[in-house]
């Protein structure tokens, strides 16, 4: 995404976003400043509309969306990504920094320059002034000359900050592979998970509710040992774009590992949440693969939910454990169903 304001717009449009940034509670790092400056510019309503709900549903903006939100509107599908690019950047900064501090350090030198002359102009001693006239237009014109040589320059290097950037942005285009995305579902992992629910946990106790809804497709050692480990990555691709067409903004699905995944889902009742997992659940029932040597159909794909509402001063662990032993029942239950935690 290229920004093309002029330097007067792009300070207003700062000026508006870190106060409603402040007032939300959002975090300020780089990646928030993208994200709300481009929120006040109105130039991506899409943006607007997803960071809105969410602001709606939270009165903040998690930090896992935040990066879901970037990724999907700043960068598309670029991921943050190596620490060389992650230090070019951070170079780069720092070069326009100081380009910036010489062109501030001429400015100021020119309105001292322009001060000292005014003040000549002004001094007169018996009828004359202080300095020749022809002197000060030259002061003048030799400074004016300078800080107009320094503010090309700065133009200048802002220019090849804008060809630097677009170059890492295209190493960024190359680098798929992100700590906190698994690589086969192109769901969030394990580790991204904890730590948006950490943070839904720690909101608990505001207006709205949170359910935990955990999914393990049956019988899958089983599947791979019949059909193979790659008709096994298609079954776990599948659900995973099952689940994210599913459950929508501001749910967040996520593989939990190996045939598990997880939805985490702000502002849904457990009662909700059983609907939208039966929802799954059905779609799963009805997955058809044709292998590709035999011809034949597979059609034995289920799988088994457990569904649990947060509680008041419940911590992360134990919710996960209480989902889980509804997920355990649901098995236990004869499998390909969804059960709700007794202690929700």
């Amino acid at each position: 995404m290229k920004f093309a304001e002029n330097n007067n717009q792009a300070a207003e449009y700062l000026r508006r976003a870190i106060p409603l940034m402040v007032q939300h509670n959002i975090p300020p790092n780089p990646l928030n400043y993208a994200l709300w400056y481009t929120y006040v510019s109105d130039r991506v309503p899409e943006l607007n509309v997803q960071l809105d709900k969410t602001l709606n549903t939270y009165g903040t903006c998690p930090a896992m969306l935040s990066e879901q939100l970037f990724r999907e509107h700043m960068i598309k599908d670029e991921i943050q990504g190596t620490d060389d690019i992650q230090a070019s950047l951070i170079g780069l900064i720092n070069d326009l920094h100081e380009h910036a501090g010489e062109t501030a350090s001429k400015t100021e030198e020119f309105n001292d320059v322009l001060a000292e002359s005014l003040d000549s102009l002004q001094s007169k001693e018996d009828g004359e002034i202080s300095l020749p006239l022809e002197s000060i237009i030259q002061s003048l014109s030799t400074h004016t000359r300078s800080i107009s040589d320094t503010a090309r320059m700065f133009q200048e290097r802002m220019e090849q900050a804008q060809a630097e950037i677009e170059s890492l942005k295209e190493e960024l285009n190359k680098t798929r592979q992100d700590a906190r995305v698994d690589p086969l579902t192109n769901l969030f992992n394990r580790r991204a998970f904890d730590a948006e629910l950490a943070q839904v946990v720690g909101l608990n106790g505001s207006e709205f509710t949170s359910s935990l809804v955990l999914v393990d497709i049956d019988h899958f050692k089983k599947f791979n040992d019949t059909y193979g480990h790659l008709m096994g990555d298609k079954v776990l691709q599948y659900v995973g774009k099952l689940l994210k067409d599913i459950c929508l903004e501001p749910m967040l699905p996520v593989r939990f590992g190996g045939e598990e995944f997880a939805v985490l889902m702000p502002g849904t009742s457990k009662e909700q949440a059983f609907e939208i997992a039966e929802k799954v659940r059905l779609k799963i029932q009805a997955i058809r693969i044709k292998q590709k040597k035999s011809g034949d159909i597979i059609s034995s794909i289920t799988a088994s939910f457990g569904v649990s509402q947060l509680t008041d001063a419940e911590t992360v662990e134990q919710l996960i454990e209480r989902t889980d032993q509804a997920l355990y029942q649901a098995k236990n239950n004869g499998r390909n169903q969804v059960v709700i935690s007794s202690s929700s």
